[in-house]
């Protein structure tokens, strides 16, 4: 028999839970809390025969109720009973809204948002098990540009942060490189400093930052988190003055290499087209 409790606030007592039970960022409190400030956050606890078994967290917005649970494959029974009393708890609603399921949901007053084309790449135990799966080419290349650019900058660095260490001046300056990297290439920049502000925030509890840096200047970047075994790519950027380095790749195989070393098992490089996806 399910059974539901509806809870005011956020489940900051769970989220041990969700970062286990789901595969990403975006469903932990710390990012809710972090993107959705001025909502009024609820949750519901479920429980199959009295034992806890899954938790939805949810806010009502006008006359929809948002469910914040991303890449889930929730039972369609939770599903219906979840609808049936937020419809009863809450008579404005006329909508339930779930973002990124891995189910099809066929529920009265519901409509589903999806998510997709996040290439996921499983880290082997070892940095040489990692550069021996690459094509003999990509290999190459990146040897060839890291050679080029410690050649011609032998006092380049190439920098790992994690959480607190991470300053807002680094996440600033990252984020205005993929600006202006988006505005050579024709594309409206999706960044605000609004998200520079958030993205920051949310870097305290999860965040990984790599970047390297030339005489002070960082000139190239990436901003990931890093949760329970994994890892999520969010922005990467590079100096288009430094391009003939391809110092974005090598940005990117630092970070990389640093999450094999550092034991994580799956690298996530997210949604969307990515020059960097190989």
């Amino acid at each position: 028999m399910i059974s539901f409790e509806c809870v005011s606030g956020l489940p900051l007592e769970f989220e041990s839970f969700l970062l286990e039970k789901y595969d990403s960022y975006k469903t932990t409190c710390r990012y809710i809390e972090v993107y959705f400030p001025t909502c009024d956050i609820n949750h519901m606890l479920v429980y199959e025969d009295d034992v806890f078994v899954e938790l939805l967290i949810f806010a009502n917005r006008g006359d929809t109720t948002t469910c914040f649970n991303l890449f889930v494959d929730f039972d369609h029974h939770i599903v219906a009973k979840f609808t049936e009393l937020i419809f009863e708890k809450y008579p404005a609603v006329r909508r339930v809204k779930f973002n990124a399921s891995y189910r099809d949901l066929d529920q009265k007053k519901s409509f589903l948002f999806s998510e997709s084309n996040d290439y996921i790449v499983d880290l082997p135990s070892s940095v040489d098990d990692y550069y021996s799966q690459l094509g003999s080419t990509t290999r190459k290349h990146i040897k060839n540009y890291k050679s080029r650019l410690m050649r011609e900058y032998p006092h380049a660095n190439f920098k790992l942060k994690d959480r607190t260490e991470i300053d807002n001046d680094i996440i600033d300056k990252i984020i205005q490189l993929n600006v202006d990297r988006m505005k050579y290439k024709g594309i409206v920049p999706g960044l605000s400093s609004e998200e520079n502000t958030k993205i920051h925030a949310f870097s305290q509890y999860y965040g990984r930052v790599a970047y390297i840096e030339i005489d002070g200047e960082i000139v190239a970047g990436c901003i990931a988190y890093a949760l329970n075994k994994r890892i999520f790519l969010h922005v990467i950027a590079h100096d288009n003055n430094h391009s003939k380095y391809n110092v974005g790749q090598l940005c990117l195989f630092f970070l990389i290499q640093s999450s094999i070393e550092g034991q994580l098992s799956t690298f996530h490089f997210l949604w969307g087209d990515n020059e960097y996806k190989m």
